[in-house]
């Protein structure tokens, strides 16, 4: 069994699970700040190693390897990406490099899910979306909520399983297993966490977005993030097969977009072992540490 103290907080910041079950249990009375406390200045970095990175199409390319750049270099093509994407009315670019900044800050310190696995995965959505097709399908609200679903997906990602945090909620919780589980826990806190971040006072990403348009936009996210939890995967393989034979029926047929964004993210989460060997390699050796 696992015994759980609900003060257990490991170090770097990040939400013991232990943690996360009780706060999810008994949210606590005052909101507590989601974006770090100083959040730092834009980077200041060469325009040369960004500007390579561009005029070699590698924000396109799948055999890009988000490891070899500093994170500062990395801030600005994520920003890159944002911004060639087109940011939808009420967005503005600041409020998405505090978001890109914030982001870095609180991911944890780790060998694979850390900001440079958040990078492989934003621009591996934004390639897969561009040569299928999907992003041009989308509008600009569609496609802010397709990267800042992929950029935000493992927000605070505790490199533990749903096993582990199951058990934990049964040994200290026991009742209150049903509430949670009804999606899968991690991937409904890194959502959670994402928009707490977009709200937080010093971000402000979503401010001037009418109610409507947030929940809908909100909608999105949520469910692009919970796509990404594997326990899942079967379901998505029926919805893919169920597509395949209307689409044989009728090759007129299209993906939902929602779906289609879905898949996307998805399949950008464990794109690593169809990479270059050199890349996948990388990864896999990240993966493993």
């Amino acid at each position: 069994k696992v015994v759980c103290s609900k003060d257990a907080s490991p170090p770097g910041g990040i939400q013991s699970p232990c943690r996360l079950l009780t706060d999810m249990a008994h949210p606590p009375t005052t909101r507590q700040r989601s974006a770090p406390a100083v959040l730092p200045e834009w980077p200041a970095v060469d325009d040369a190693a960004v500007s390579s990175a561009m005029a070699k199409r590698q924000l396109l390319s799948f055999d890009f390897d988000p490891t070899a750049l500093p994170s500062d270099v990395l801030c600005h093509l994520a920003m890159a990406m944002f911004v060639s994407a087109g940011l939808p009315e009420g967005v503005g670019q600041d409020s998405v490099r505090r978001l890109i900044l914030a982001v870095r800050a609180s991911m944890p310190d780790n060998s694979y899910h850390n900001f440079f696995h958040v990078i492989d995965v934003l621009q591996t959505t934004n390639a897969l979306a561009t040569a299928s097709g999907v992003m041009a399908r989308l509008d600009s609200w569609e496609r802010f909520a397709l990267l800042s679903a992929a950029f935000c997906h493992d927000m605070d990602k505790m490199g533990v399983s749903e096993e582990f945090l199951s058990k934990a909620g049964d040994s200290t919780h026991g009742g209150y297993k049903d509430l949670v589980f009804r999606d899968p826990l991690q991937e409904k806190h890194h959502a959670l966490r994402a928009f707490g971040i977009m709200a937080d006072r010093d971000i402000r990403t979503l401010d001037g977005v009418s109610s409507a348009k947030y929940y809908q936009f909100r909608s999105s996210v949520s469910k692009i993030i919970l796509a990404t939890d594997m326990t899942h995967h079967s379901e998505y393989i029926s919805r893919l097969e169920e597509f395949a034979a209307h689409r044989g029926e009728d090759p007129a047929v299209e993906m939902s977009k929602q779906m289609a964004m879905e898949l996307m993210v998805k399949c950008a989460d464990i794109s690593n072992v169809i990479k270059p060997s050199k890349v996948a390699r990388r990864w896999a050796l990240r993966v493993t540490d």
